[in-house]
Parts: C-alpha cells; structure tokens; sequence
C-alpha cells in the first residue's frame, strides 16, 4: 500500500501544475470523491475530497462540486500547485543529501543497487537524482510508478479547482505550506528514511502494490466511501514503516491542523470550497469527525 498511500502527499518532484480545461465535453460523472457541508450556523462551506493524480476523463468534474465552486469566494487547498518556487525551497532545504553526498555514498550497497535499477526500471536519469535523499528518491519513484499506470501528476484535481478559480480572479488558499509538508519528511533519521525506501522499492516489485493504487483511484472515481474505508482498514494492517508513516504521520498527523484551517475558512467566507485528499476524509480520525467535534454540522452530500 505504501505506492497508494504516498499519493495522498503532493509531489516536490512536479515542475508545473497544468490544470485540464474544464470545456472537455466527455459526460459528467455522478459522484466522484466525497462531498460535504459544514456549518457554524451563520455560515457554511463545502468539503471536497481530491486526489493528487488525474487522468483525462476525470473532467468535467461531478455538477455539485463545479455549481459549489462556481459560488465561491475563495478555495483552500492543502498547497497551491502554482507556487512550484515556493515548493523548491523546501526541496533544497529538506530533500537534498549535505555536503555534495550522493545517495550511493550513504545507502547500505545492497539498498543502493536496488535503487538504482528501480531508477533505470522506471526511466529516470540517475545523475539529476544523484543529491536526493532517501526520502526524495521513494517519493519521485512513487510519483513515476502513478505516471507508468496512466495517472498524470499534471491532471491533479487540486490543480484543475485551482486553475477554474484562477480562471475566475478569486483566491487561492493554502491550509498548509511546503515547508511544514516536506519538513515532515525531512525529519526522518537516517536509519529511518532508508527503511522507507526500502518499502518503497518493495512497492514496485510487488503486484499487489500496482493493484491496490488502481483500486484506490477507482475508489476515488466512483465516490466508494466502503472502498476508501477499506483502503485505510488494509493500511493498519499492513506492517512496514513506509505505511506506518504514512498513515500516522502523513495521514492522520495532518489531520488536525488541516481541520483547523478548515474551521477557519468557515469563520471568514460563506460559501467557500475546501479541498483535501480523499483519504483525509476518511474514519473516526478524518477531517468531518474533527469538525463535528469542534460542535460544527457537518452534512455529507455523497
């Protein structure tokens, strides 16, 4: 699950966050994602689930979401994919070895053979991702693994909500910033962070891996809370740090501070959208729970 779940943080790899036209004329899907409400009484917003990856017959967009989006003030995302200098700051603070180091200087030999064929297997030059660390090196293996099974980085949703807005002359929000999102990464130890490569390079080899990615983007496109839900049940079963990691850390971890923003959003606009991914959603630890313990309503529309 660890290619799956690394999805659910945006990509420092991507240089640019080409947002898909939303005149494409393919039908409407139902339901995508998750949908909800929240209220303070006074106000109200609605809550989208995303996904960080897209395809081309994601758009247009389910009807309630775009009329909710036509409406609003503003839209908060996790990150705004436009500030890609912003994100390379962090980059260069948090996902670079020191000193000139390659990844081939510090990794166990056998760790570092792996890697390098996972690198050659995926079409990925080894001399610009010489300098990465650890973690960088599993998150751009990750992101390549999305773009072989045809999900494009580009066609992120978050990216095409925040180019409909921009479109529009309205603002975009971040709820988070690069730095505290790679600074969870980069705080890893060493011993720690080549563990979570190590699951990462597993990820690839492993079918089932490929198979759970593609059943959580179905998931995603057909609004299948029992599927999502499913997805989070399998990754606490799971046993590896990488998905230890993810789920408590990149996951849930970011939960609080991602509602608390949310909240306030609502004490600013009416009518404004948030978006998050999907998996944030999610459970007893997901954002609606945390909001409705704040003594916010939170209705979920599909």
């Amino acid at each position: 699950m660890t290619l799956a779940c690394l999805s659910w943080l945006y990509a420092p790899t991507v240089q640019s966050a080409s947002a898909p036209s939303s005149t494409h004329t393919a039908t409407p899907a139902p339901q995508q994602g998750a949908l909800y409400r929240v209220s303070d009484g006074a106000r109200s917003i609605y809550l989208f689930g995303t996904i960080h990856v897209g395809q081309p017959d994601f758009y247009p967009l389910e009807p309630r979401i775009m009329r909710a989006l036509e409406a609003a003030p503003a839209l908060a995302l996790e990150l705004d994919p436009e500030r890609q200098g912003v994100m390379q700051v962090a980059v260069q603070r948090h996902g670079l070895l020191p000193g000139g180091q390659r990844f081939t200087d510090i990794l166990p030999p056998a760790l570092a053979q792996r890697t390098e064929a996972a690198l050659r297997q995926a079409g990925l030059p080894l001399d610009p991702l010489q300098h990465f660390r650890p973690w960088m090196l599993a998150i751009t293996l990750t992101v390549q693994a999305y773009e072989a099974a045809g999900f494009q980085t580009a066609l992120a949703v978050d990216n095409h909500l925040a180019g409909v807005m921009r479109r529009r002359g309205r603002p975009v929000i971040e709820l988070e910033s690069a730095e505290q999102q790679l600074a969870l990464l980069g705080g890893l130890n060493q011993a720690d962070e080549q563990q979570f490569l190590a699951d990462t390079v597993d990820d690839l080899d492993d079918a089932e891996g490929n198979r759970k990615l593609k059943e959580l983007v179905g998931a995603w496109r057909h609004a299948d809370q029992a599927a999502l839900q499913r997805a989070l049940d399998e990754m606490r079963q799971e046993d590896s740090f990488a998905n230890r990691f993810a789920l408590k850390v990149l996951l849930e971890g970011r939960n609080p501070g991602l509602a608390d923003g949310i909240a306030k959003l609502l004490g600013q606009h009416d009518k404004a959208v948030a978006a998050v991914g999907i998996l944030h959603l999610i459970g007893p630890q997901g954002i609606p729970a945390l909001l409705r313990q704040k003594g916010l309503v939170v209705e979920q529309i599909y």
